[in-house]
């Protein structure tokens, strides 16, 4: 309503979307939505074409939150709806569809043409900070001043400090393993992220990195403590808004410049691999990773993945259904250390079956388990492994 012009338009029912982001508005003359939409529309009911009864308004409501519609407009005059019944303000207060009162005066065309305007000159906007953003996030060099005075001229301010969190949506799981998320999916979980962001008051741009979704999120040194709480939060609300899958998330150590962020970046898709290996825990904190940030620190890399190699044999880098059950096998036996009764509980196997699989390893890889320095190899390989497939490079879907 702050559009010039668009003055007259008025919010009467939905608070709780009204951060929702509109990707585009559409006009809705067909009976049902369902098939004409794809999420994030603004959708205009003139009334004309066709006369909608209260049953009929209120099933366009629900079908407009089931189908991820950002809100729906109801033009209301002498040619449209006389006004917007009772009943179906209280629906859209309670499914939180945000629900707006257009005078049927306020030609339509003007309106969809400001904020069709609107919407390309925000993507226009953020495209340019997003494209800014990705090249600092493949390392492109600059001096740092210069790189300051981009990110000024882009409104992306970081004075205080930030960190980067990743976060990985894990689709539902099959025999097979994990299946990897619908472009719609993906495409949902953006403009939920970018949503939630608006609603903290943050303006940077989320950025995409295979299949992980990255964000800034201002971190200065007085909020640190209080900063783990804060996104176990965000990654909660997230996460009550995509009941089809599995988030997970990783968090970068505080940064003060842009200069950096190809570094936290990395960092947070370092830790996102161990919060998505360890159950119990879907957020995870490069902080905490411990000798794992010793191993990162290592220029070379193909010397960790050959040490890898030879402590996994053939399970290393593998991702089928029997390889990960083998080296989930092995981190719980060596976490428990080396407590067969413990090990094969927290399974939920029975130790004959825990007996067999470490049986299994020894002989692929050629070590005994028995030997104290073989196992520390192991659990290190292990830990090396989560680590590298965070990268980038060696990240598949």
């Amino acid at each position: 309503m702050r559009l010039p012009g668009l003055e007259g338009i008025r919010l009467k029912a939905g608070l709780q979307g009204s951060q929702n982001v509109i990707r585009w508005p559409y006009i809705a003359e067909s009976p049902s939505l369902s098939p004409w939409v794809r999420g994030g529309e603004l959708v205009f009911v003139t009334g004309i074409g066709r006369r909608r009864s209260e049953e009929e308004l209120q099933q366009l409501l629900r079908e407009a939150v089931e189908q991820r519609v950002a809100g729906v407009v109801f033009l209301v005059g002498t040619e449209g709806m006389a006004a917007i019944p009772s009943s179906v303000i209280s629906l859209a207060n309670a499914l939180g569809c945000p629900l707006f009162e257009q005078p049927y005066a306020l030609p339509l065309v003007s309106v969809t043409e400001t904020l069709s305007n609107a919407i390309v000159q925000d993507r226009l906007a953020g495209q340019s900070a997003k494209l800014f953003l990705s090249r600092l996030l493949n390392g492109a060099a600059g001096a740092p001043e210069l790189i300051e005075l981009r990110a000024r001229e882009l409104g992306l301010c970081v004075e205080g400090g930030y960190v980067v969190m990743a976060v990985r949506l894990q689709g539902a799981a099959d025999e097979a393993g994990s299946l990897a998320p619908t472009a719609q999916q993906q495409e949902l979980l953006e403009q939920r992220i970018t949503a939630l962001l608006e609603r903290r008051g943050i303006r940077w741009p989320v950025l995409q990195q295979a299949q992980s979704w990255l964000m800034l999120w201002p971190a200065s040194s007085e909020a640190m403590a209080e900063l783990p709480d804060e996104l176990e939060q965000a990654l909660a609300a997230l996460q009550s808004l995509q009941p089809d899958g599995t988030l997970h998330a990783g968090v970068s150590e505080r940064h003060a410049d842009l200069c950096q962020l190809a570094d936290a970046a990395e960092q947070a898709c370092q830790a996102l691999q161990f919060a998505r290996q360890h159950q119990g825990s879907r957020l995870f904190f490069h902080e905490r990773l411990g000798i794992a940030r010793l191993f990162a620190a290592i220029p070379q890399r193909s010397a960790l993945v050959t040490f890898c190699q030879q402590q996994l044999g053939p399970l290393c880098f593998a991702r089928d259904g029997d390889a990960n059950e083998l080296k989930q096998t092995l981190r719980r036996f060596l976490d428990s250390f080396g407590n067969l009764q413990q090990a094969s509980a927290s399974l939920g196997i029975h130790r004959n079956t825990l007996r067999q699989r470490l049986k299994r390893f020894e002989q692929l890889v050629g070590i005994s388990l028995q030997d104290p320095h073989a196992r520390l190899n192991v659990q290190n390989a292990l830990l090396i492994e989560q680590m590298l497939f965070a990268h980038h490079t060696l990240d598949t879907p």
